[in-house]
């Protein structure tokens, strides 16, 4: 079996939110479902379609920017934002 080192803070961290189940079984199931979903062909077409989506979206101006989304909001609110 393989050995991995980490940061004793990441260590922490992935312990307190697994609760007391097995890290190694954990750390184990993300790599091969990461590693799963990156060799998919059928995902990588539909990221890359996905992608092309939002490029679409975007030169088009059918999205708006985040900034300009939230200074909407924070408008219709009465919430004065630091520019």
């Amino acid at each position: 079996m393989a050995e991995w080192h980490v940061s004793d803070e990441l260590d922490a961290r992935l312990r307190e939110r697994l609760g007391g189940h097995d890290v190694a079984e954990y750390v184990e199931q993300v790599i091969a479902g990461q590693l799963d979903f990156e060799d998919d062909p059928a995902t990588q077409a539909r990221v890359a379609e996905q992608i092309r989506d939002s490029e679409g979206d975007i030169e088009t101006g059918r999205v708006t920017d985040a900034r300009e989304a939230m200074r909407q909001i924070a408008a219709e609110k009465g919430i004065k934002l630091d520019r």
